[in-house]
């Protein structure tokens, strides 16, 4: 499956940049990475919030993790069965663990920077770094002109059925009663 055109990564990117500033290698071993990205994916406000998090500590779905030797930036993939990190040396920061795990929690049919996933991300920040870098975050964000929320609508609640009904028969109206004064015309 083909994810939609990523139209924010790099304002994403300046965003972060600005809030977290340098990577500076946080875990010097993998080992130290592995064991805050399963605290990370086992909170249970993470738990509750994100079904894919609860299998993947099930392992109903598998993660490999892998240490990211042959590449120079972190990634996180949705693979056939399974789902695949890897933290390269210069990437094993806090922030970066949260934004690759925020790519495993989001939908896979979005794009890899889109809404949904600037707010499964602003959740684990507001977690696991505090409201605070959050605000900061989401000051940073809007700087940049980085989407995280819904967008907007007219309308508070879908319309319902009635709803759409009238609007149609109003639009009908309209176009005959303009059919109508060209026709006199």
């Amino acid at each position: 499956m083909t994810r939609a055109r990523d139209n924010q990564r790099s304002r994403l990117y300046a965003a972060e940049w600005e809030v977290f500033g340098w990577p500076d290698m946080e875990f010097k071993s993998m080992d130290t990475l592995t064991v805050y990205l399963w605290k990370v994916l086992s909170n249970r406000h993470v738990q509750n919030k994100y079904e894919v998090a609860r299998k993947l500590v099930d392992g109903v779905i598998p993660l490999k993790i892998s240490n990211g030797s042959w590449t120079r930036t972190a990634w996180a993939r949705h693979e056939e069965g399974f789902m695949w990190v890897s933290f390269p040396r210069k990437s094993r920061t806090r922030h970066v663990v949260l934004h690759e795990i925020s790519h495993l929690l989001s939908p896979d049919d979005c794009p890899a920077h889109g809404r949904e996933f600037c707010q499964t991300y602003l959740h684990l920040v507001k977690l696991f770094f505090g409201k605070d870098t959050q605000n900061k975050f989401k000051v940073a964000m809007k700087k940049h002109k980085c989407k995280y929320s819904k967008p907007h609508t007219r309308w508070k609640t879908p319309l319902s059925q009635e709803e759409k009904d009238v609007m149609l028969a109003r639009l009908i109206a309209g176009r005959q009663n303009g059919q109508s004064q060209m026709e006199r015309s």
